[in-house]
């Protein structure tokens, strides 16, 4: 029976009594995954009416992504998704995936909310570096992610006094 081990397989064949070492250049894969496209679907107001939060998520089942627009948002009528349950602010990822984030602007009547505000901002180095969530409207950005750690999102304009901790985070494992 062969041996697997971090270094390679060992294989002792007795015909011929030779001894043969097949060596891998990486160790055998344990904890494999697909990439796929995961889809999150979250809301930005002004920290002190909730902030940045995630509402729900999806993967995508086929190649194309869903029609998106502006106004009322991604339409998922025809398209081959799983549901699954996302919540607070923390975006999960694999290395490898396509993400698609689709924001949508709510505009609060929280006095707290500086006045004439008209969007939020969004960034998320290496990925996003600068997007506008107009209030009353959708944002969309979509990105391969290519690298494990945590990479934290925040807001990019001023909304409130709270502003600084509009913030989360995307916690993509490698695999």
């Amino acid at each position: 029976m062969p041996i697997v081990g971090l270094l390679g397989l060992v294989v002792i064949a007795a015909a011929g009594g030779g001894i043969y070492y097949y060596g891998y250049l990486h160790p055998p894969c344990t904890n494999c995954s697909v990439p796929s496209h995961r889809l999150y679907f979250m809301t930005a107001t002004i920290f002190e009416a909730g902030g940045f939060q995630i509402v729900n998520g999806a993967y995508l089942n086929q190649t194309d992504a869903p029609s998106f627009n502006p106004t009322s948002g991604p339409n998922l009528s025809g398209v081959k998704h799983q549901n699954y349950t996302a919540s607070g602010t923390t975006i999960n990822a694999i290395v490898g995936d396509t993400v698609t984030l689709y924001i949508f602007g709510v505009n609060s009547t929280d006095p707290a909310q500086v006045p004439r505000l008209q969007a939020h901002g969004f960034s998320m180095t290496p990925y996003v570096a600068s997007g506008v969530i107009p209030l009353g409207k959708w944002y969309s950005v979509t990105f391969i992610v290519n690298q494990a750690g945590t990479f934290p999102y925040f807001c990019t304009i001023t909304c409130s006094a709270k502003h600084y901790l509009m913030v989360g985070n995307m916690v993509v494992s490698s695999g």
